[in-house]
């Protein structure tokens, strides 16, 4: 494989995500290949420094949506510059937990806000995966997993329903445009389940599993 494998997770909070890019990044690791797994935001030194500002919610000063924008773009650059193209140059297959998909819903589509072109420079994922699930199912499970403590600590967590619910529907409006590289799996389902399905959809495009 000469040149590297870009794919990418996304879905609303609670969706399983970080679950399945690891037993995917398992199964790929077993079949010999070199993986490259990371976070968006987050990834390097100086993007999960810009992280800490962007999941935190403070009581002294709110981050205005602006910011917010800014902050990813910043960290997608530092990402992509320092981790993803040299591990995609050297033939790796680059596993990330959010991209620009998810700025696009987030602070597009729940915000109202755009930047992705500018900051990533055109890289695009080769497929991207999306974890589908209503909101009212992912904050739950994103309560169970953190607590409420945590839930309320955190900018994106806590956010209300309804902006979860714009964001599952920014998901679903950039899988219809780009079927060509999005493919969407029930996030309720077991997810061993899912996993087999995932694995399949890699294996039919990439010939790799």
């Amino acid at each position: 494989m000469d040149k590297g494998i870009f794919i990418t997770f996304e879905g609303v909070e609670g969706s399983g995500k970080s679950t399945q890019l690891e037993l995917l990044r398992a199964a790929l690791e077993k079949a010999g290949h070199e993986v490259v797994a990371t976070r968006s935001p987050g990834g390097t030194p100086v993007a999960e420094a810009i992280r800490e500002i962007l999941k935190r919610r403070r009581d002294d000063e709110n981050l205005l949506p602006e910011t917010e924008l800014l902050l990813f773009s910043a960290c997608f650059s530092q990402s992509l510059s320092k981790l993803i193209c040299p591990a995609l140059e050297r033939g790796a297959i680059v596993l990330c937990d959010r991209f620009f998909d998810s700025t696009t819903a987030y602070q597009g589509c729940a915000r109202g806000l755009k930047i992705n072109e500018f900051s990533c420079r055109g890289v695009r994922p080769d497929i991207t995966i999306l974890l589908d699930m209503p909101p009212e199912a992912g904050s739950a499970r994103a309560l169970a997993r953190a607590g409420a403590e945590a839930v309320k600590a955190d900018r994106f967590d806590s956010e209300s329903l309804h902006f979860h619910a714009k964001v599952r529907e920014g998901f679903l409006l950039l899988a219809k445009a780009s079927p060509e590289r999005f493919r969407v799996f029930d996030a309720t389902l077991d997810k061993a389940a899912i996993h087999n399905a995932i694995a399949e959809s890699v294996r039919d495009e990439f010939r790799i599993l």
